[in-house]
């Protein structure tokens, strides 16, 4: 129970001084930048160097994560997660076993021609830590390499497309590569859509969990500040798992120079 009380402590304290510390030095508008992360799959995109990328994402069942990625170099950046379940409401957290890493290396910048080009590594999935599974509710992407490119139709606005590839080699069943697919839709600075679907090829096997539909995601995202935004998420609207309605998100992200 200490270590549980202690371990969010942390985690708030880490929270707290990162939303403060904000400075009047100008950092890249949320609406300005390519996008980091999709909903569950990652993008080409990443923090600029020199800044950070904070995240908040409130999920089902209590379930709380938040972490922050690094721009260090011109195409590295670093990043850490942590989080678990059952930590808004009455009962004790249920803490995940062990922080989430993720790293990207941006391999080519998007040109007139060409998509932009990332590879990178997360091992932080999305929703609960399943302990008889030894694996999260919605599988890490593990190693991943991803394509992006945008598109500005007039005053209709901004498309985005983005297609990935990834394989996920820590968690069970990981004999596939799977692929992933995106669409994002910037309608005005402040308005913005998400659709992603994940094949889920290497998630087949766990007959008690998944289906063979795959995760289709929905976003909505309201950027009401120059830095701050807010996601509301529609998790698996295809019921690939034995879930009566699609999962409800909240997602705040917040990006500032260090």
């Amino acid at each position: 129970m200490i270590n549980s009380l202690s371990s969010l402590s942390r985690m708030t304290l880490l929270s707290i001084i990162i939303l403060l510390i904000s400075t009047s030095v100008y950092a890249q508008d949320l609406s300005e930048r390519p996008l980091q992360k999709l909903i569950d799959c990652p993008s080409a995109g990443g923090p600029e160097p020199g800044s950070y990328d904070f995240e908040l994402r409130a999920y089902p069942n209590g379930g709380v994560l938040t972490g922050f990625t690094v721009g260090l170099f011109k195409r590295f950046a670093l990043g850490i997660y942590y989080g678990g379940t059952e930590i808004i409401g009455f009962n004790t957290p249920d803490w995940n076993p062990q922080p989430g890493a993720v790293a990207m290396f941006r391999l080519i910048d998007e040109s007139i021609a060409l998509p932009a080009l990332s590879l990178g590594f997360t091992n932080q999935g999305y929703g609960a830590w399943l302990d008889s599974l030894d694996r999260y509710q919605y599988k890490a992407k593990g190693f991943y390499a991803a394509l992006g490119k945008n598109f500005a139709i007039g005053s209709i606005g901004e498309f985005g497309g983005h297609f990935g590839v990834n394989m996920n080699p820590i968690e069970e069943n990981n004999e596939a590569l799977d692929l992933f697919v995106a669409i994002d839709y910037r309608m005005s600075n402040q308005i913005g859509l998400i659709m992603e679907y994940s094949l889920a090829l290497d998630d087949r096997k766990c007959i008690s969990l998944c289906g063979d539909r795959g995760y289709l995601n929905f976003c909505i995202r309201w950027t009401f500040a120059e830095r701050l935004s807010i996601d509301l998420n529609l998790r698996d609207v295809l019921l690939n798992q034995d879930n009566p309605n699609p999962g409800r998100e909240i997602r705040i992200s917040y990006v500032e120079n260090l």
